[in-house]
Formats: structure tokens, sequence, C-alpha cells
């Protein structure tokens, strides 16, 4: 048997601080325990790596001991609940979270107090995800007005190239291209918003994002503008891609997944482990046979799209990959962390030429089949020639970091976004901008 420690007096302090503001609501599983496990625990204690042969990625599944044998919760009593034993424990390598400091003295008495309160759980049926009820947790109105310009880390033209998609805080937003107008808000969506991605020849918008380390989804926005979610994960979603033909979706995340979805049933498929870090952008091949990620593992791998076998994997960035997309059928080019653009061959995943070394970090890219475009720290957007790298135009319209591109289904225009709230739409016959807007209502 575990030797019984002191346990800390946490729980008498919250409740006599409890007694002197008067009486406290219960604590609440749905909305204080939930998160708070899901934020801590659950990436360790989950369906992929459940440690200790212990899960608790759902209510019903956090009462069943693991391979200890001792019950996880007694309601009633912290001090026989393995749950809150290991939360206090002394011993630094018993102690949970493993290889991590121990959690706030103020969220160890939450859990305490829950426990003393009876592990009342208020969250509906015992088996949903944590994930789950912290999505309703989560999820906040959009600001009515923004106090700041909120910064663009995504883009998105729709199939007419009438309208762009514009990533906000807990909404998107439409907006009219030809008069850089607002046009809709939509809420109801995660904090943050990773990527945007209009189905082709489609109505249907993807979204991903979340709550860093905590929460994240894809969804789907429909003609009507009602949001519906796709999934729930253990950390932010970064990525979204639809296939040329509208019929699959495609998305990574930061728990190092890559999912695909049917967006017409909305039903989850396939679901691709192959990467050790964040999958940070996802992108189909012209014909839609294949799919090439990029990952902070410093790889950029590429995989059939019916199978999901793995075809190639690229390797030659030394640093952590951020976009990786097909500019041919079989020439893609990548950026990692750095000032480095790289074309490389889809058949053998061979470097084929290096884009000189840009003047600024790079943070965007978008290709074409005759040009690559690339932003970044410098806030000036550059249009360089596919085939001998050269650089066509460098466009000034920004005043801050630019964090997403988006192209046009015409190919005439491609817009981008900064970290300064300003979306510039740009016409590449004249190179230069035809509107320049603050993207925050």
């Amino acid at each position: 048997m575990r030797p019984r420690f002191a346990f800390p007096t946490l729980l008498a302090l919250a409740l006599t601080a409890n007694a002197r503001a008067g009486d406290a609501k219960p604590v609440s599983f749905r909305s204080e325990i939930a998160p708070l496990l899901q934020r801590r625990c659950a990436a360790c204690h989950n369906e992929d790596s459940a440690k200790g042969g212990y899960r608790l990625d759902a209510f019903a599944r956090l009462t069943h001991a693991g391979d200890s044998d001792l019950a996880p919760l007694t309601a009633g009593k912290p001090s026989d609940s393995e749950l809150y034993r290991l939360l206090v424990e002394a011993d630094a390598n018993d102690r949970m979270p493993q290889k991590a400091d121990a959690l706030p003295a103020a969220e160890i008495a939450l859990v305490e107090r829950w426990i003393h309160e009876g592990a009342i759980y208020d969250g509906g049926a015992p088996d949903r995800p944590l994930v789950e009820l912290a999505r309703e947790t989560l999820l906040r109105p959009a600001p009515e007005h923004y106090t700041r310009p909120a910064p663009i880390t995504a883009l998105a033209f729709s199939p007419d190239g009438t309208q762009l998609a514009v990533s906000g805080y807990y909404e998107i937003t439409i907006w009219n291209v030809a008069e850089g107008s607002l046009a809709r808000r939509i809420g109801g969506l995660p904090e943050r918003i990773t990527a945007l991605a209009w189905q082709p020849r489609g109505r249907v918008l993807a979204v991903a994002g979340g709550s860093p380390a905590q929460w994240g989804a894809v969804a789907l926005v429909d003609a009507d503008f009602q949001v519906r979610y796709l999934c729930d994960l253990p950390d932010t979603a970064l990525c979204v891609a639809f296939s040329p033909d509208g019929k699959r979706l495609a998305a990574g995340s930061a728990d190092r997944t890559i999912r695909f979805f049917d967006p017409a049933s909305g039903k989850a498929g396939r679901v691709l482990r192959q990467h050790a870090d964040w999958v940070q952008s996802v992108a189909f091949s012209p014909d839609g046979t294949r799919l090439v990620s990029a990952s902070r593992d410093r790889t950029a791998r590429i995989f059939a799209t019916g199978s999901g076998a793995l075809e190639e994997t690229y390797s030659e960035h030394a640093a952590p990959g951020l976009a990786a997309v097909f500019a041919t059928e079989g020439g893609l080019v990548s950026i990692a962390r750095g000032r480095a653009v790289h074309a490389w061959d889809a058949a053998s995943g061979k470097r084929k030429g290096e884009f000189t070394s840009l003047p600024a970090e790079l943070q965007a890219l978008a290709a074409t089949s005759t040009a690559i475009f690339t932003a970044g720290a410098d806030g000036i957007v550059r249009v360089h020639q596919r085939s001998d790298r050269r650089e066509l135009f460098a466009l000034t319209g920004h005043g801050d970091v630019v964090q997403s591109i988006a192209l046009a289904p015409s190919g005439g225009v491609f817009a981008s976004g900064a970290a300064d709230g300003t979306v510039c739409v740009w016409n590449l016959a004249c190179g230069t901008w035809v509107q320049r807007f603050i993207a925050s209502p």
C-alpha cells in the first residue's frame, strides 16, 4: 500500500475563506474541474497515452482505477482519492503531473474541495469527453467592438472571389472584397482562429483554432452561417485544407495529428500520427491524391490521401517547419523558421533548389504553378517567379509582421494579413494593393 502523507491544509484554508465571503456555490465539474484536468492531465491520460493504465479524458473513465488498482475517486474523502493524493505527493518522481511543476495551490484546493463536496458530476452523460466540456466553458462571445485590432492569423477567399473570410477573436468576419466593407460577423467559434479554408465550388467554410494548451477544434460554417464542430482536440487545431474537389477536408493540430473529415456528413475519417510535433500546415496536391504537411519536428511529409500511406519525407530544413505547398503536381515549396524557401521534388523528397536567403524571418507562404508568395517579419510581401526563383515584386502595405496569405480562385488577386490587423488585397497585374483595411469591427 502507498504510505499516507500529511496533506496540506489547503481545503481548510479555502473553506475558511469561503465562510468569510458567505455561502459559496459548490464546485462545478463541468465548468471548473473538467477544464483544469483537460489542461493539466489529459495529455498523458487519454486514449492514445494512458500512462499508468489510467484515463481521465471523460468522467466515466476518471472513476476507474489504473494499474495501481487504487481508487481514483472516493466521494467526500480527498485523502482516499488517488487522483488528489498524487497531486500533493511529496516525491516529485511520483507526483502528478510528472516531469512538471506541481499544480498551483489554488487548483489543488479546487480539486480537494470538489471531492470533499461529494465529487458531483454536472456535465450530462458521464462519457462526454473532457474536451467537449472544456469547449463549452472556453467559448465566449466575440467583442462587440475591438479595443485594438486583432492580428490577422488566417484568411480565405470565397469560391467566386467576391468575399474574404478573416480571423478574429471568437469569430470570423466576412468582408466584401470590392469595397473592403464588412458583410457579416460569425461567432460561436474558438478564441484564436489559426486557419480558414473555403470549400471549392461550395458555400462551406472550414475553421481551425482553439485555446492554446487547453482545447482545439475543427469546425464548419455552412451556407446559413451555422457553426458545426467536427471534433474537439486536446490542443489547438493549426491548419485546414479542402481537397480540390471539395469532398475531403484535412486538418493538422498541435496534438501532432492529421485528421480527415467528410465535409458533407461531418464524419471523421482516418487519423495520421506520423509527426513528432505540431502539424503547422496541410495542403492537397492539384489532383487531390496526395497531401503534404509541415511540422515543427523539422520535416515535411507527403501522404497518399486514399490510403494514408507515407510516401516521402523532406528533412532538409534545419529548423521547425512552418508551411509546405504543392506548386505543381510534382513540385513543392516549403518554409521553416528562418529565411530560406526550399523547392523540392515530390517523387524523391530531394531538394531541387533554394531561394536566395530573404531579408526577414518568414511567416507565410502560398504558391501557384507560376509564382511563389512569401511574407514575414519585415511586413513586405514578395512574389517570386517559380521557374528561376527570381523576385518579381516586393509589395509594401503593412506596418507589421505579415502572418497570412490567401490566393483568390481567379489567380490574379491575393490577400495578406498582418499582426497590426491590416488586410491588403493585391492585384498582380499592377503590383499594388487595391483594398487596404483594418479587419476588426
